[in-house]
């Protein structure tokens, strides 16, 4: 499960100060990687900056944040 796609069910931003780091919209739908050295996934909002999506748990669960899974293993598809 190294990528995964999930599904946004709360909209939400973030900030440093005044500058807009991320922003996700309810129902937006991404893909996201895992970073393996800390076990989190990863993926890009629509304007390609990076969004924190979640993280495997001491157990290899996955824990989401404002997320649904839709897919695990996004990156075993097949090319059409």
């Amino acid at each position: 499960m190294k990528q995964i796609k999930v599904r946004c069910t709360d909209p939400f931003q973030a900030f440093s100060g005044t500058n807009l780091l991320y922003e996700v919209k309810e129902g937006d739908e991404l893909t996201a990687d895992l970073y393996e050295e800390t076990e989190e996934y990863f993926a890009t909002d629509s304007q390609g900056r990076e969004v924190y999506v979640g993280c495997l748990d001491m157990d290899g669960n996955l824990v989401l944040q404002d997320f649904e899974l839709v897919e695990e293993g996004a990156d075993k598809h097949e090319p059409v």
